[in-house]
């Protein structure tokens, strides 16, 4: 089986540096962010470049970095653990019966570990006449939507693992209580959120860190990978910010990769029958696509 990568980077013009990075990257078979930072970063320069031109449309900025962001994690953690991972829709969680997962192991079966990939922030382009910072939007701006969205599937999908587990007799770790994070580290799957992140002042990085710590207390793990203009008058150039390490995304990908070690060599996690969300799933419309960062 072969992991299926996104068609809007693949057929879409504007999307063609992020084509041709991830490309290079599939030849080289990174397995750790150091590998493919510098690539990743001139990617989002030559990529954005055509944003601020006009030349990315709709489906480009609400979708194209965001699809090679998750499509180059997958293959460094696929490298750096051995396994295969996939994008699954439909997944069932204890209160709402389908998600869609951007990466999940095992690619059947009950889900053991999810990775959501965000990527956020964009320079000021011709379509939003409106932004009003010369640098573009914020990236902290669209973090707590997409911070909301992971703890919710988080928590949803580690409430239903632990109906499998009491369904199946094997010991179930229980409801939250009054420590949220300790009964999410305790209970499968392991979950994580990455970020990549256009930055553009000290305030927005602050607001990023900020947030990335508080989604930190229900997801396993928040990574983050911040960049900004090297200059007001270079937009689309970038360099890296340094974020602190428990948040760095290079060293929670680490993680990531190793909680997959342990994963492949365990016994496959146990099944039971549909849960009383998915009595309701014909009823429940398929996730519509995310609107449109502006």
């Amino acid at each position: 089986m072969v992991r299926k990568t996104s068609k809007r980077v693949a057929e879409s013009p504007a999307c063609e540096p992020l084509k041709a990075m991830y490309e290079a990257a599939v030849k080289s078979a990174p397995a750790s962010w150091d590998q493919v930072e510098d690539g990743f970063l001139r990617a989002m320069e030559a990529f954005d470049a055509n944003v601020a031109a006009g030349i990315a449309d709709q489906g480009d900025r609400q979708n194209g970095k965001g699809d090679f962001f998750n499509d180059l994690l997958a293959l460094l953690l696929e490298n750096c653990a051995g396994v295969l991972l996939d994008s699954r829709g439909g997944v069932p969680g204890y209160i709402f019966p389908k998600h869609n997962l951007d990466i999940t192991y095992p690619s059947v079966g009950t889900v053991e570990f999810l990775l959501e990939a965000k990527a956020v922030g964009l320079p000021k382009h011709p379509r939003n006449p409106k932004q009003k910072n010369p640098l573009g939007r914020p990236g902290s701006t669209d973090v707590p939507k997409r911070l909301k969205e992971a703890a919710f599937k988080t928590i949803d999908l580690k409430a239903e693992y632990g109906r499998i587990q009491a369904m199946s007799g094997k010991p179930s770790v229980g409801g939250p209580g009054g420590n949220l994070t300790s009964w999410s580290r305790e209970n499968k799957p392991k979950s994580y959120l990455f970020i990549s992140a256009r930055i553009v002042d000290d305030r927005d990085l602050r607001a990023l860190m900020a947030l990335a710590r508080a989604g930190g207390q229900v997801i396993d793990g928040v990574g983050v990978y911040a960049f900004t203009p090297v200059a007001p008058d270079q937009p689309t150039k970038y360099k890296r910010l340094p974020v602190e390490r428990d948040i760095d995304l290079a060293a929670v990908l680490y993680r990531a990769c190793q909680d997959l070690v342990k994963l492949k060599s365990a016994p496959p996690a146990p099944t039971a029958p549909p849960g009383p969300a998915q009595e309701a799933a014909e009823l429940i419309p398929d996730e519509p696509e995310d609107e449109e960062e502006s």
